[in-house]
C-alpha cells in the first residue's frame, strides 16, 4: 500500500512540474524560436564586403537590426530572412551568389537576436518586423527590384510577405510545409506543442496567396515538405527547384545570375511561360 502511494505521489509531483514547465515554455516561447545569439555592438562587425549597419526603431520596446551589403550600382536588392539559428557575425558575401552578382543584400536579425531588441509573442510580430524590412527597402529601390528571400524558418516569413506585397520574385531556400509542425516534431517533441503554439507558421498556407516567381532551393531534408508544398505554389508563374550546395558550380551560378537578373527588369512582371527545374549536376 505504501509503495503505491508513493508512485502516486512521484505521478502527482511529476505531472505537476510538467505542466508547469509547459506554462512557462508557451508564455516565454518567442525566446525558444530563435536560436540566433544576441550581442551588444561594442564589438564591431567585420566583413570584407561593402555594408552598412541598419536600426529600425518599432515603439519604446522593439528596436530592429540588420545589414545592408551594398554595390554602388547594384541590380537591384534581395531581402533576405534568414533561418532561425543565423549569427549575422559569421556572414560571408563573398561566398553568396546573391551579392557576387551584383545584388545588394539587406539581412535581418529577429527579436531577440543580433542587436535587435525585445522578443516575438506571436507569429504576426515577425509578419510586422518583416513588412517594416520591405517598406524601408521600398524606400530605397523600387518595388520591381526588390528580390524576397528566405532561408529554413526565413522561408516562411519571405512567403508570408510575397503574398501581401507585389514583389514579383520570391526565393525559398530550404522552406519546410509548416515550420511550425517541424518544432512540434523536432525540436519540441515532447511538448504538445500543435496544440498550444503561438507560432504555427504555416509556409503552404502563405505560399499559396503569392503571385511572384518562385525559386525554391531543396536539401536532401527538405525533399519532402518541398513536394508537400508544390501544390499550393501557383507555378503558372516561373518555378524553379534548385538542389543546394555550399559552393555553386561556375555554370550552375551562371544560370542563377540570369535569372535573377531576368526577374529584376522591370519589364519581367509578366508570366514566365512555362517551370523550369534546375539541378545541380
Amino acid at each position: 500500500m505504501f509503495k503505491s502511494r508513493k508512485f502516486y505521489y512521484f505521478l502527482f509531483v511529476f505531472g505537476a512540474v510538467y505542466v508547469l514547465l509547459i506554462q512557462l515554455f508557451f508564455k516565454n516561447e518567442g525566446r525558444f524560436i530563435i536560436q540566433a545569439p544576441s550581442y551588444s555592438n561594442e564589438i564591431p562587425y567585420s566583413f570584407k564586403s561593402n555594408f552598412q549597419e541598419l536600426n529600425i526603431p518599432i515603439n519604446q520596446n522593439v528596436s530592429l537590426h540588420g545589414i545592408w551589403f551594398k554595390h554602388e550600382t547594384p541590380k537591384a536588392i534581395i531581402l533576405f530572412f534568414p533561418d532561425s539559428d543565423q549569427d549575422l557575425r559569421e556572414l560571408n558575401m563573398d561566398q553568396s551568389p546573391f551579392y557576387t552578382s551584383g545584388f545588394d543584400v539587406l539581412i535581418m536579425a529577429y527579436r531577440g537576436s543580433a542587436q535587435s531588441t525585445s522578443e516575438a509573442e506571436s507569429e504576426a510580430d515577425f509578419f510586422s518586423d518583416a513588412q517594416n524590412w520591405y517598406n524601408f527597402a521600398k524606400s530605397q529601390f523600387p518595388e520591381n527590384k526588390i528580390i524576397l528571400a528566405g532561408q529554413g524558418f526565413g522561408a516562411t516569413i519571405a512567403a508570408q510577405l510575397a503574398g501581401t506585397e507585389p514583389t514579383q520574385t520570391l526565393i525559398l531556400i530550404a522552406p519546410r510545409f509548416a515550420y511550425g509542425e517541424y518544432n512540434a516534431k523536432s525540436r519540441f517533441w515532447f511538448l504538445p506543442y500543435n496544440y498550444f503554439t503561438a507560432f504555427p507558421l504555416k509556409t503552404w498556407e502563405y505560399a499559396r496567396k503569392t503571385k511572384s516567381n518562385i525559386i525554391v532551393v531543396q536539401t536532401e531534408e527538405t525533399k519532402q515538405d518541398i513536394e508537400n508544398l508544390i501544390p499550393y505554389l501557383k507555378l503558372g508563374y516561373g518555378f524553379f527547384i534548385m538542389d543546394h550546395s555550399e559552393t555553386l558550380p561556375p555554370a550552375f551560378k551562371a544560370r542563377l545570375e540570369k535569372i535573377l537578373e531576368k526577374m529584376s527588369l522591370p519589364e519581367a512582371s509578366e508570366q514566365i511561360d512555362s517551370p523550369q527545374i534546375l539541378k545541380i549536376k
